[in-house]
């Protein structure tokens, strides 16, 4: 039986301005079809973005003629989407202006917005209110896949990249988060006292879900556990991180619920997300067109390589085979769920978070990160190519270690990078926050 919380928010948006509701439905039809037949679909959004672009942008306007492409050529033969370059944020920094559409009703409803720079300089961008109701729809549909439904509660640890909003947050908007049943503790700015709110909030609304990046759920739930406070969710979604098993280990036994991890960025949106089967991430094919390329050639399925994505849902500000540079690899497996969306097999994170070997080959920095358990109590950790033969371990250390254990860490490098290559353990008292509230656990420092 439906809570009043749960009519109040069926009320608000089948009643408002949002499509939200509109969209969800479309999604949950979207899910039982079959692979063949969502990707069919998926090529139709696909070629209506290319026509808009064609007309209402002028970047790709001007592209699509100097490349001699022309999106009637896609219809006819799909293949010629590779002819188009992929898009970089250095691009999109010196053209920002041509990549917004000309249409002038949505040119009125744009929003601008900014990307975290997490590993380098914020990248601006605008959104129109048909990608920012899709996002929604998206979201919410990953949390009823945990048993959630739309007005039961939702609590973010999150932080916001959208440019403006004033301060205090206005009584409209906060109004509006009440009828949804959301509540947001800000991650950019985490402390003990904010999580010992947030655990009061969370205490008396059991049942609910809660969003936060992997390294900020993470100290999080490590803060209930020292102090001894039980919370009960329904479940909780990861983002914006790798999640490794031990992770996902210690913040289900912490909260003693399933963990979602997911896969989303600003600048594209719901990309993929995890069922209840926990097989693997969900592509979500009418936000987002996926490929993964090595060498600016498609990838065999289950072969890493680069992402390279296309917004099928942001017609204010298309971006169209955009290097996100991230890197995993998709798959052709069925996922026990029955549900036709493609599957990502992995997201192993960003292609800057690599370590170069002495002989010129990259390997994904997390390779070691399995083995960090066994050092025994840590608080926190990061690992920092400082060249291509130094690997320097930093550790905070929260309690005695088995330090004889860093030797196989030894051992694995080599075995990974060359045998040139040093591992270097080093014990700080902290290590630098992160302004976005996220933390990086390799670093690279090659070029």
């Amino acid at each position: 039986m439906k809570s009043l919380r749960e009519y109040l928010a069926l009320w608000s948006y089948t009643f408002g301005k949002s499509d939200i509701l509109q969209y969800l439905n479309e999604l949950r039809q979207l899910e039982r079809l079959t692979v063949s037949d969502q990707l069919t679909l998926q090529q139709h959004h696909l070629l209506h973005l290319l026509e808009y672009a064609d007309h209402y942008i002028p970047y790709y306007h001007d592209l699509f003629r100097e490349i001699g492409f022309r999106p009637k050529d896609f219809s006819a033969n799909p293949a010629t989407f590779s002819q188009i370059p992929l898009l970089t944020k250095e691009i999109i920094q010196q053209n920002y202006e041509k990549f917004i559409t000309t249409e002038p009703e949505k040119r009125e409803q744009l929003i601008k917005i900014k990307t975290g720079g997490t590993t380098g300089e914020p990248l601006w961008l605008m959104q129109d209110p048909t990608y920012r109701a899709y996002n929604t729809a998206h979201v919410y549909q990953e949390m009823t896949w945990s048993g959630w439904q739309v007005g039961q509660p939702q609590t973010w640890l999150w932080g916001h990249p959208v440019v403006g909003a004033p301060s205090p947050v206005p009584g409209w908007l906060r109004f509006k988060d009440w009828l949804a049943n959301r509540t947001e503790s800000n991650a950019f700015h985490i402390t003990d006292q904010s999580m010992e709110l947030l655990a009061r909030h969370l205490e008396q609304q059991p049942g609910g879900v809660l969003w936060s990046y992997v390294s900020t759920l993470y100290r999080f739930a490590r803060f209930l556990e020292e102090r001894g406070r039980t919370i009960r969710l329904r479940a909780a979604y990861t983002a914006a991180e790798p999640l490794y098993d031990a992770q996902r280990a210690y913040i289900e036994n912490v909260l003693r619920c399933p963990v979602f991890n997911s896969y989303s960025c600003v600048e594209i949106g719901s990309i993929a997300c995890e069922c209840e089967q926990h097989q693997g991430l969900h592509i979500r094919p009418r936000n987002c067109y996926v490929e993964v390329l090595r060498d600016g050639t498609p990838t065999p399925d289950g072969e890493e390589g680069e992402f390279v994505l296309t917004t099928l849902t942001n017609y204010g500000f298309p971006l169209i085979r955009y290097r996100i540079e991230d890197w995993g690899r998709k798959t052709s497996r069925a996922c026990p769920c029955g549900r036709g969306a493609p599957l990502l097999e992995v997201v192993e994170g960003r292609i800057i978070d690599h370590f170069r070997a002495p002989d010129g080959k990259l390997v994904w920095g997390a390779f070691v990160i399995p083995m960090m358990p066994l050092l025994g109590p840590i608080r926190q950790y990061q690992i920092v190519q400082q060249s291509e033969t130094l690997l320097v371990f930093r550790v905070v250390k929260d309690g005695d270690l088995a330090l004889e254990k860093f030797e196989d860490i030894r051992q694995a490098v080599r075995k990974v990078l060359g045998e040139t290559v040093e591992a270097r353990l080093e014990f700080v008292d902290s290590l630098p926050a992160s302004p976005t509230g996220k933390h990086r656990y390799t670093v690279s420092e090659v070029q």
